[in-house]
């Protein structure tokens, strides 16, 4: 049967085709107008285009802050503690000389100084003083109260307290000894000692003794889980969780303060694995940021 005109698959006179194809009905773009269709990217709302940069954003942030919070904020290296000086005058030989510290409050601490003579030694007479005591704070340390009677003015603005000391009997498992102890009040926020939750370092006293025999100076801080720290520096005689002794022999003259540095080595490993594992999260955070830069230059782009 002859073709007739009007069929479908007929192609218009003067337009290129292939034969038997429907011409194509879709609209040609005009040039130079690809970008101002509906889905083009200059037609996309800015939260569309910026979204992914905005998250990388947020994931770099939150990343930085976790660093920041691994990150461990204590000092390894703490700054040197400064010595009191004791200077002991006995009549009579001294078997110990005890000093503690006590951090009452928070800019207050407090000197205990106890003086025991030798276990069944005989107590000096009743009115009598058999031994006496001049403490004196280090520079930039003051007593929070020296009363006239008692306090010596010495160069450099270091004020010292004189007190005489009077024996009391002591019995125990030992025998009886005689004893007496004297409370010295400073100003300071932290007295002898540094410590954080990795390194600790306190002072022994400065020790003049003027007197017989060889006295033990017993030396105490008062530090929250003091027995978790490694002193192989200066052992300790005893130590628990809140407090550790330190001892070492007095000869007649004077003895340097001494300082011994303790490390708590499980503290130490948590807090290199948590520097370790801040500086991976540092360097996602890093990546994420130059991530959201990228993605938001490309985005605004025409």
């Amino acid at each position: 049967m002859p073709d007739q005109p009007g069929e479908w698959w007929q192609q218009p006179s003067g337009r290129p085709g292939r034969a038997g194809q429907p011409p194509s009905s879709a609209p040609h773009a005009a040039p130079g107008s690809p970008h101002d269709g509906p889905g083009s990217p200059r037609a996309l709302p800015w939260r569309k285009k910026y979204r992914t940069p905005l998250v990388l954003a947020a994931i770099g942030l939150v990343l930085f802050l976790i660093t920041f919070w691994l990150y461990p904020s204590t000092a390894t290296q703490l700054p040197v503690p400064t010595a009191a000086t004791l200077a002991v005058a006995a009549s009579q030989p001294i078997q110990i000389i005890q000093y503690e510290v006590k951090q009452v409050s928070s800019d207050i601490a407090e000197m205990e100084i106890t003086v025991e003579l030798p276990v069944n030694a005989a107590l000096p007479a009743a009115g009598t003083t058999a031994a006496e005591l001049v403490v004196s704070p280090p520079i930039g340390v003051s007593f929070t109260s020296c009363p006239a009677s008692t306090c010596i003015s010495e160069a450099h603005g270091v004020s010292s307290e004189k007190v005489l000391l009077a024996f009391k009997p002591l019995t125990n498992a030992n025998g009886t000894t005689g004893f007496a102890f004297a409370d010295f009040f400073v100003r300071a926020s932290s007295f002898g000692d540094t410590y954080n939750d990795v390194n600790a370092s306190i002072v022994a006293p400065i020790v003049i003794y003027d007197g017989s025999g060889t006295p033990t100076l017993l030396t105490q801080y008062n530090i929250p889980n003091v027995n978790s720290y490694d002193w192989s520096t200066f052992p300790v005689e005893t130590a628990n969780a809140t407090f550790a002794t330190w001892n070492e022999p007095v000869t007649s003259g004077e003895l340097q303060a001494r300082v011994a540095d303790g490390v708590d080595y499980a503290n130490q490993s948590k807090d290199n694995y948590h520097t370790f594992l801040a500086g991976v999260i540092l360097g996602a955070a890093i990546g994420a940021a130059i991530a959201a830069l990228q993605g938001a230059l490309d985005a605004s782009k025409p």
